[in-house]
């Protein structure tokens, strides 16, 4: 792994990150744009064309552009009650019980952190606490079916009181979205599922289809195409976030295992060759230690070459003098996952306030927090854990004041709002205001 000393060297490397869609497409995808569309498009393009498709042709355009793109005969987009209902049949036991506890845990979780209605009596002001009306789950489907975002996604919202809950899943190479998709979804509580995916699928839960209906707000991760397509429908509909590759940042001392170092990087560094696992610490000698366990644990791993090109190309393993210069560029990099394994975390934890989440001690991996810990694992990434959080029940939640003046609180504070808006010279306001003061207590 890249060593990097220092802080201010730290500084430098974290701070070259691009934003997702900045990066070079990779020659495949190139040759596969140049082939389906007759030119050179970048992603941002390739979803601008494939939206205005679905926007005027619908059905029809989702059709064609599975076909064009996937190869994919698209005979039906809605699956039926009964295929969802039956695919709890098609997988073992044992990973069902897996499913159903992780639904439990992220259940609980929620309902812990889901804010209520309020109202003060003293002040008249409250707010009013709803729920989203329609929201779409888009879960991609590439090497193996992604259960564990459907759980993510779609139980937070339904602990939010979403009442109408659709998802969004590709079928590549079958009939039917993998079951363990299929299952999830049931235990979930989504209504509806449609075996759409790409850009396509977000235009048509963006805009809606003769079969998708149009939601209110789109969450979920999904491949570049996918991500330009959410940040281009953003405002026509709500999102939960512009997620990058996969980050994890590591902070230990002299203490830390290296070998559950080296495992976390590994295990955020197999998503993808544009993952970004990080190391800073205070110890050189534990940063030798992970760059050795990283060696041996790569050579067992099935997924070692993604792994490897994400750790060569993105990877440091960042040496610092104190726990200071460690939260300094903790909060630079904004992680999607930071792992503290530090033998105080006080020296650390109270200074940290940039990270999708927090894992804290040997034992806390952030694989739990993958599947079964009870947070979801949909936290943001590429720097914006800066100004925003991971999805949770609030991602579904509007909020709305409610405020109710009497004519005592009326006379008591109508002079002031008056005053302000004459300020900003709108007499309009003012009036508003004064007309009603006058009515109270005459000119």
């Amino acid at each position: 792994m890249r060593r990097v000393e220092g802080v201010a060297e730290g500084r430098r490397f974290l701070s070259n990150r691009r934003s997702p869609l900045d990066s070079e497409l990779p020659e495949s995808i190139r040759a596969s744009i140049l082939k389906n569309f007759g030119k050179e498009l970048s992603a941002i393009d390739v979803a601008e064309r494939i939206i205005s498709d679905v926007k005027a042709s619908g059905d029809a355009a989702l059709s064609h552009v599975s076909e064009q793109i996937d190869g994919l005969a698209l005979k039906f987009i809605e699956v039926s009650r009964s295929d969802i209902d039956g695919a709890a049949g098609q997988l073992e036991q044992v990973t069902l019980e897996a499913l159903q506890l992780a639904a439990s845990r992220i259940e609980a979780f929620q309902i812990k952190g889901r804010p209520e209605s309020w109202y003060d009596d003293s002040t008249n002001l409250g707010e009013r606490v709803t729920p989203i009306g329609r929201v779409g789950v888009y879960v991609p489907a590439g090497t193996a079916p992604l259960a564990s975002t459907v759980l993510m996604t779609a139980i937070p919202a339904k602990v939010a009181g979403v009442d109408d809950l659709i998802l969004c899943s590709p079928a590549p190479g079958g009939d039917l979205p993998h079951p363990a998709i299929l299952a999830a979804a049931k235990i979930a509580g989504v209504d509806r599922v449609f075996k759409v995916g790409g850009a396509q699928a977000i235009a048509a839960m963006a805009y809606g289809t003769e079969t998708i209906p149009a939601v209110d707000l789109i969450c979920g991760p999904g491949n570049v195409f996918v991500t330009a397509a959410k940040k281009l429908v953003f405002g026509d509909v709500g999102l939960d976030g512009i997620f990058g590759p996969t980050e994890t940042l590591v902070i230990a001392d002299d203490t830390a295992n290296a070998e559950f170092n080296a495992a976390d990087l590994i295990a955020q560094a197999e998503h993808d060759i544009l993952a970004m696992p990080v190391l800073i610490t205070t110890s050189a000698k534990l940063a030798d230690a992970v760059d050795a366990a990283l060696e041996t644990q790569l050579a067992e791993r099935s997924r070692a070459l993604v792994a490897r090109e994400a750790i060569d190309s993105n990877g440091a393993a960042i040496v610092v003098s104190t726990p200071q210069e460690a939260v300094e560029l903790a909060n630079l990099m904004a992680p999607e996952h930071l792992c503290l394994t530090v033998r105080d975390d006080e020296q650390y934890l109270p200074g940290i306030n940039s990270a999708g989440g927090i894992f804290i001690g040997e034992y806390s991996a952030e694989v739990l927090g993958d599947y079964v810990a009870g947070p979801s694992h949909v936290m943001p990434t590429s720097g914006t854990a800066r100004f925003t959080s991971a999805l949770s029940a609030r991602t579904f939640l509007k909020h709305t004041p409610i405020v109710e003046i009497d004519s005592g609180k009326m006379i008591e504070i109508g002079r002031h709002a008056a005053e302000l808006a004459r300020l900003e010279g709108l007499d309009g306001h003012a009036e508003a205001a004064e007309i009603r003061l006058r009515e109270l207590v005459g000119e």
